[in-house]
């Protein structure tokens, strides 16, 4: 997953893209309409700071239209879930006054996103009941919470922060079971 800071300024280190896993389960409301939760993990990398962790759950709607003939199918869904995150502490580069030269510490942070999950899949059935499934997903960060989403006042030490996690993108591989 590739998660894209806003609000962080020219100097913050831009996140690398980091490995995401997801479970979601559905129940089919009517035959193109399914609903269902679910729970990921992501990881995201930036530069010279241990991987931030998120972890996020929530729901979403799942519309499957008869686009495509047996035994392909397409899917589009939205969301909303809730995502925490964690940076763990780490020694800065930038040194730490009054000591010249010792790096500083930076502690670690947390913090929460209003997530708004969005994509399209493409899915072929293999062999009853498995379906190799790909999906193209955004999430779109609507509301901050904590420490990790907090800038701080004056810069003057080392911070956390890297900007607001406000959207992700990921293309996601997996294995459905369709009963």
């Amino acid at each position: 997953m590739q998660r894209i800071p806003t609000d962080a300024g020219s100097a913050a280190p831009l996140p690398e893209p980091g490995p995401v896993a997801e479970v979601h389960g559905h129940v089919a409301l009517v035959p193109m309409v399914r609903v269902g939760g679910y729970v990921s993990e992501d990881l995201s990398d930036v530069a010279g700071r241990p991987p931030r962790h998120f972890t996020e759950a929530g729901f979403r709607i799942k519309v499957t239209p008869p686009v495509l003939s047996a035994p392909w199918r397409v899917w589009a869904f939205a969301g909303l879930g809730y995502a925490g995150s964690y940076q763990p502490s780490y020694r800065s580069s930038q040194s730490e006054p009054p000591v010249s030269g010792a790096p500083a510490r930076v502690a670690g942070a947390a913090g929460g996103i209003l997530d708004l999950p969005f994509g399209a899949g493409i899915g072929v059935r293999l062999r009853r009941p498995w379906v190799f499934t790909v999906e193209l997903m955004g999430r779109a960060g609507l509301a901050f919470t904590g420490a990790m989403y907090d800038p701080g006042r004056c810069g003057c030490t080392p911070s956390s922060y890297v900007g607001r996690d406000s959207f992700a993108v990921a293309l996601t591989v997996g294995v459905s079971l369709e009963q």
